[in-house]
């Protein structure tokens, strides 16, 4: 009887789970919540506007997701607050449907800001352009402003007076959450927080608690519009997908975010490395801004946050909506990924107080831009009006984020000055992405200069199943790192780095570069997680919507891959004369599309691989980063 009774509670759980799945339900606040949305009112334009700090003067603060989730009151407020956002009718402009579609499709005008004449196959956003982080502060301050205004909203439907306070309180200072996906997440948790798992949640509000669908797990288009999103089958998936899951079902296909959280796991060390070498040599803004400078000037140091950023993109959507540059902006993830990109470049702006926008022809063209358009600071941010009269907001005005009314914990200290500030952000970076350097290894390694006896080229040589072997170093899963002696001398070591450009239509879409010591493995599925697999450059771009040939570019750090093998003797130190010799025999780059499946180089228009190497100083104290000489190249692998 008991058996029978657990087993019928379980199909009701059950059924209710799978009805809601079905017909999904945002939370029912028992009154018509269609007040709080602008509606019809179209009359005037919708500014942007700095939201109020807190009555001591102070900013309120942007927090790391998991640290909102343990606030209740803010955690209940943002993700009520989501909810209603997102089942707000797509025919308001400041429905979560318009204000995502701003950023790519459904390609139409919005807010009255039309398209320059012969741009109307992009969204807003300036990628590949100097105004990438600039345009993502309003962007971003229009989803945190709509949110605190239905927050506050919410705020007041509590009767109880006690929690009415408790809930106005948390509104009042309410700011967008962002995902941390450059460090390991808490012991015990998830890579990618389990807040983005469940399709279906359980949630407190003033009207009790209720079964509502999860608005960090995906959007639900209400309806959906087949001809704007374009491609098959996503064209025909009724909510946002991460990692589906097409062998199940193509017409519905379950999101496997596991999937997607084990992909971005096993690029945290790659971001991390990649992190530590932009906060610590790249000090101009354009090349640290967008993978488009560096191509266009012939510069060596290729890499960018942008080009970073691409990397969650393509691994966090694994296939699904956030992959594609036009239809990312609909998944939820996209947002508190993107106020994480925001934080990087604060901090890197603490760092770098007096660097600042160079006028640079645009490599991509956008809704109002068309390609090779000369942007600078003054270039409008559109479609964001920062005022009623007109005027919109542009890079100079959006510089600080004090201009939006908010900080992050690592960019805001009032009480101490502002070199202060950025020597804390410094031994904050040290500690967080340095780890793989030679100066985490010289603050964790043993001081013993004993290394491994066993031989790399016999231990790593697999059978490739047609009668001959292939060299493939573990370099990933509990390799070895070598003691410092071997890789510091006098202070200095030698870092080096793989750079690629490619064109930004090379393929129809975005595509993979991976770097491997020795070969890749033949089954091009098992690429992304080969132990012999160094780093991966993420081209997330187009498909040839809109004619551009300009360049982008990304890098691979080798360094840390190259210290485990001198730790097992594969290479003797990190000098030129040992490392050229051993990257010319055994350093391998493969591209691979998004559907797993291998592409020759040469069908990938302007492409360029190359290798460089640049004598770095470690500094001498926790409050400073590391010194770069110059860039020298010393391999071609393609051109």
């Amino acid at each position: 009887m008991l058996l029978r009774r657990h087993m019928c509670t379980l199909w009701c759980i059950a059924s209710i789970v799978l009805r809601s799945l079905a017909n999904p339900q945002p939370y029912d606040f028992g009154i018509d919540v269609r007040k709080f949305t602008r509606g019809d009112d179209t009359t005037d334009p919708i500014v942007v506007r700095r939201l109020p700090t807190r009555p001591d003067g102070t900013l309120p603060l942007r927090m790391e997701v998991r640290s909102m989730r343990n606030n209740k009151y803010k955690w209940d407020l943002f993700t009520l607050a989501l909810s209603m956002f997102q089942f707000t009718s797509q025919d308001d402009p400041l429905s979560w449907y318009q204000v995502a579609g701003i950023h790519g499709v459904p390609f139409t005008a919005w807010n009255g800001v039309g398209p320059v004449s012969g741009s109307s196959q992009s969204g807003y956003c300036t990628h590949n352009s100097v105004l990438f982080p600039m345009w993502h502060r309003p962007y971003l301050a229009l989803f945190e402003q709509q949110l605190h205004k239905i927050a506050n909203e919410i705020a007041l439907m509590f009767t109880n007076t006690t929690q009415r306070q408790l809930y106005q309180e948390a509104a009042a200072d309410f700011r967008l959450p962002y995902w941390d996906w450059s460090l390991a997440a808490p012991q015990g948790e998830t890579h990618l927080p389990d807040v983005f798992w469940s399709p279906v949640i359980q949630q407190d509000g003033p009207n009790g608690i209720q079964n509502i669908k999860n608005p960090l797990y995906s959007y639900h288009f209400n309806p959906l519009d087949h001809d704007a999103l374009i491609w098959s089958p996503l064209n025909e998936w009724n909510e946002t997908k991460r990692a589906p899951n097409t062998t199940l079902s193509m017409s519905n296909p379950p999101s496997i975010n596991e999937e997607a959280s084990r992909a971005l796991l096993g690029k945290m060390s790659e971001i991390q490395q990649r992190l530590y070498i932009i906060f610590s040599n790249y000090h101009e803004f354009n090349a640290f801004s967008n993978k488009a400078w560096a191509a266009s000037q012939g510069s060596s140091q290729l890499d960018s946050v942008e080009a970073i950023h691409d990397i969650i993109h393509i691994y966090g959507g694994s296939k699904g909506h956030l992959t594609y540059v036009p239809l990312s902006a609909f998944d939820p993830l996209f947002l508190l990924h993107h106020t994480m990109t925001d934080r990087l470049v604060a901090m890197w702006q603490i760092l770098n107080p007096d660097a600042w926008i160079t006028p640079m022809a645009t490599g991509e063209a956008s809704f109002t831009y068309l390609k090779g358009t000369i942007q600078s600071s003054d270039s409008p941010l559109t479609p964001f009006y920062a005022t009623e009269n007109g005027t919109f907001w542009t890079s100079n005005t959006a510089r600080s984020t004090d201009a939006f009314g908010y900080a992050y914990a690592d960019t805001f200290a009032p009480s101490i000055s502002n070199q202060e500030l950025a020597e804390q952000l410094k031994r904050k970076i040290n500690s967080w992405y340095g780890a793989s350097s030679p100066l985490g290894l010289m603050a964790h390694s043993a001081t013993s200069a004993s290394i491994p006896s066993h031989s790399y080229l016999e231990s790593w040589s697999e059978d490739d199943g047609d009668g001959t072997t292939a060299f493939r170093p573990n370099i990933r899963y509990g390799a070895e790192m070598p003691a410092p002696s071997l890789i510091v001398q006098d202070g200095r070591y030698t870092e080096w780095v793989a750079n690629v450009c490619v064109n930004v239509e090379a393929l129809e879409g975005s595509c993979l570069i991976h770097f491997f010591l020795g070969k890749p493995p033949v089954a091009e599925t098992e690429w992304h997680q080969a132990p012999n697999l160094v780093g991966s450059v993420a081209i997330f771009a187009m498909d040839r919507m809109t004619g551009s040939d300009s360049k982008m570019s990304g890098t691979v750090p080798l360094t840390s891959a190259l210290m485990k093998m001198v730790a097992v003797r594969g290479v003797e130190d990190l000098s030129p004369q040992h490392v050229e010799p051993f990257l010319t025999k055994h350093l391998h780059f493969a591209v691979q599309s998004t559907n797993d499946s291998r592409i020759e180089p040469g069908r990938v228009q302007g492409l360029s691989v190359s290798v460089v190497s640049s004598e770095v100083q470690v500094p001498d104290e926790e409050s400073k980063l590391p010194v770069w000489g110059p860039h020298v190249r010393r391999l071609v692998l393609w051109k």
